[in-house]
């Protein structure tokens, strides 16, 4: 595996990446605030790409030491912990540094090596396809495989790459994938729940820390309950006097001086506040939590699977049997003959019906890149409803409160196509030429 590359002789290479880090470190005399915002996105995208190709570079020479056991001469164990101390990461990175290096040295992973080194694939990236084609059945077609999830790297996040090596694996091995995701969750959401607390704490300087862990089936239902008092609320005008006042945070527009921390904190007092008022007696648990539960039918009949939730949370099916005891349960079936997905020409306001296919079909809010919930996003026409478009699926997309806004001040043009596939094409002189496509995003 030793090679010479380039024009270097071996003694040289440190010398020459030492000669190359020193000049990145010139760099950092730039004066930023005088580029303008296209050159400081070009920068970051370019030092993105230089990262990838040093990782593939340093990969290289990882898997030159480790089949050489290059580093015991020097006193380390292997080269494992080697990698570990060097990268200063946690406890594991170096002998997950270690396996990707190995694997990029077999032919089914040649293309991944390659998209290293090209600089358009994050080591992130390559770590999940990694492991997600090493968890694939015997005689599977990996070098199909590794294809498959590159052309999905090139438009997913880490996250969703990972979801969809899942759904990859989900299909080739449909059973055995089901088995192992609802055990896993099963053990986590078991272990959350004993771990279960909240204290709350004076602080002694006029108020209180409060502090807690819960489930994730308990986060769902305590988020779709908070998020629903935590919109923002604007006056119709200004509050105060923008020449004299004085007041911390207030914002003399009359927009919401608070962040996004504060309006759910007084989303919590006030559902407090109101479960005080409230007429019931204890024993009806007064009014039932109500989520919306993204699932297949099949799988929560089975008792195998994942639902996802509005606010996006992953729950076993166990868990959603569990919550189907105590809280009212929307299943997003769409389609069905209770529901009426089209209102047309004679309402402006997106019924719950339609809202729920909405969050079944988009998932969160379709501008490239974002990935805020369906509780924080508005159903946006994509033609006007008061320039004729209807009301109806086909003519809404999910966008959350800045994208809705910065579409509208555009202006930007939207295309739906039947597929689902959302094309924002950008205002004159907005280079989005590489996020100008949305597709639907991955299934759970």
């Amino acid at each position: 595996m030793t090679s010479s590359g380039g024009n270097f002789t071996t003694a040289a290479l440190p010398a020459e990446l030492e000669h190359v880090r020193a000049r990145v470190l010139e760099l950092h005399d730039t004066l930023w605030a005088a580029r303008s915002r296209m050159e400081l996105a070009e920068t970051v995208t370019t030092i993105e790409a230089l990262k990838s190709t040093l990782d593939s570079l340093e990969l290289q020479v990882v898997a030159e030491l480790e089949a050489t056991d290059g580093v015991k001469h020097a006193g380390w164990a292997g080269t494992k912990d080697f990698c570990t101390a060097v990268t200063g990461g946690h406890r594991g990175a170096g002998p997950a540094m270690v396996h990707l290096a190995e694997d990029l040295q077999a032919a089914v992973f040649a293309s991944v090596s390659a998209a290293l080194r090209d600089g358009w694939l994050s080591v992130t990236k390559a770590h999940v396809i990694a492991r997600a084609v090493h968890r694939l059945p015997s005689g599977t077609d990996k070098a199909k495989a590794v294809s498959l999830l590159l052309a999905e790297a090139k438009r997913l996040d880490a996250s969703e790459l990972k979801r969809a090596g899942r759904h990859l694996l989900r299909v080739l091995d449909p059973d055995g994938e089901d088995r192992r995701e609802e055990a896993a969750l099963q053990r986590e959401e078991r272990a959350a729940h004993q771990a279960r607390f909240l204290t709350i704490r004076d602080d002694h300087l006029g108020g209180a820390h409060l502090k807690g862990r819960c489930s994730i089936e308990d986060a769902a239902i305590v988020k779709a309950t908070l998020m629903s008092l935590s919109a923002p609320q604007p006056a119709e005008g200004p509050t105060c006097d923008s020449g004299t006042c004085r007041e911390p945070g207030c914002r003399h527009d009359g927009t919401d001086p608070r962040d996004h921390g504060a309006r759910m904190l007084d989303a919590l007092v006030e559902t407090c506040r109101r479960a005080q008022t409230a007429e019931v007696l204890p024993t009806q648990h007064g009014a039932s939590p109500r989520l919306t539960l993204l699932m297949d039918y099949a799988d929560l009949v089975a008792g195998c699977g994942v639902a996802a939730t509005e606010t996006g949370e992953q729950i076993s099916a166990s868990a959603v049997r569990r919550l189907c005891c105590d809280a009212e349960v929307i299943p997003a079936v769409l389609g069905s003959d209770s529901e009426v997905l089209d209102v047309g020409r004679t309402r402006r306001l997106v019924t719950p019906a339609i809202w729920k296919a909405l969050v079944a079909r988009d998932r969160r809010c379709r501008f490239p890149g974002c990935r805020r919930p369906p509780l924080m996003c508005h159903a946006h026409h994509l033609v006007h409803w008061l320039d004729g478009g209807p009301t109806s699926t086909d003519n809404l997309l999910l966008l959350c409160g800045h994208h809705h806004r910065l579409v509208h001040a555009g202006p930007w043009r939207l295309h739906l196509f039947a597929a689902g596939e959302a094309h924002f094409i950008p205002p004159p002189g907005v280079d989005r030429s590489r996020l100008d496509v949305a597709r639907p995003p991955p299934r759970e």
